[in-house]
């Protein structure tokens, strides 16, 4: 008895003991433990850009066809920005709402170029992404002035952008203008990052022109990058320039994101080529032997003459 009765009391301490720990734990900290043990063994794979982009997707949320859907990424958005050269449409400026990750952008009237933007607004800091969408299905007006209308404070604007149906390619140099407030800025520093992994820093020169030499970064990829890019199935990568900007006691981050592809000229691309050169050649052989067998069935023989003997 005495022995049951000195396990009651212990029993009896132990639990008024775990009331009052209990009682002492803020609410929810044990479930927020939990939680974070949680979050930290299922940590999700880190982007490859810290900069604001706008990741291009293809969609089929409302329709069965598929629709070119705009998803920002490291940026707070509510909404998603696009301009065109279609004049019935606002001036060719429309607000694509923001679904639950991305914003569908629907084909204007005129097709071809769309300049995406982005932008998060806070009251000392701004940050904008944009990027360029071609539909190609359609034609379209000379993009350059709509790409050079003013449409935040602090841009990067391609000059120019390749042209329908081609893209950027490694080796290739291409130029891009950075200003502020329409003003061109000499001597600003970009950053340069490519989701094969290459980071790289610009700097512009007195016109405010920056030049890009696209990296050939494709020999470290074994695999096609999941970029999100609508390529036809052509192998690529994206890159995204970004640069900041103090002005007016705020402090403004502009970047602008597309794709490129490998260079046009590498191995695969050659020996690709000489290879379908070397089939046409086959394929074609017969026909030239047919040819020449035809050519030889229509040659006249030339008319002998028969000898003259003195008969009259």
């Amino acid at each position: 008895m005495k022995i049951a009765s000195i396990l009651g009391i212990y029993l009896l301490l132990g639990s008024g003991y775990a009331i009052a720990a209990y009682a002492e734990t803020p609410p929810n900290a044990l479930s927020h433990s939990s939680h974070a043990e949680h979050e930290s063994s299922d940590e999700q794979p880190k982007f490859w850009t810290s900069y604001p982009m706008l990741r291009v997707r293809m969609s089929r949320e409302r329709s069965e066809k598929a629709v070119p859907a705009m998803e920002p990424k490291n940026i707070s958005v509510r909404s998603v920005d696009a301009y065109s050269n279609d004049l019935t449409d606002a001036h060719g400026h429309r607000q694509l709402p923001l679904g639950f990750t991305s914003a569908n952008l629907d084909k204007s009237e005129t097709g071809g170029f769309h300049w995406i933007t982005a932008r998060e607004d806070q009251p000392d800091f701004v940050k904008v992404a944009n990027t360029v969408y071609y539909f190609s299905d359609r034609g379209g007006k000379n993009p350059t002035a709509m790409f050079m209308q003013q449409k935040a404070e602090l841009e990067i604007i391609p000059q120019p952008f390749p042209r329908e149906h081609s893209r950027y390619r490694a080796n290739e140099d291409w130029k891009f203008l950075v200003r502020f407030k329409g003003l061109s800025l000499s001597g600003q520093k970009l950053q340069l990052n490519t989701s094969n992994g290459t980071k790289l820093e610009l700097l512009s020169d007195a016109l405010g022109i920056v030049s890009l030499h696209v990296p050939d970064d494709f020999a470290a990829d074994k695999e096609k990058p999941d970029s999100g890019e609508h390529n036809h199935g052509r192998r690529g990568a994206d890159f995204v320039l970004a640069s900041e900007f103090e002005a007016e006691g705020k402090h403004y981050l502009s970047s602008f994101n597309s794709s490129y592809g490998p260079d046009a000229y590498d191995q695969r691309s050659v020996a690709l080529g000489l290879g379908f050169t070397f089939l046409g050649m086959l394929g074609a052989m017969p026909l030239l032997r047919q040819r020449k067998n035809t050519r030889k069935e229509n040659v006249v023989s030339p008319a002998v003459e028969p000898k003259n003997n003195g008969e009259a």
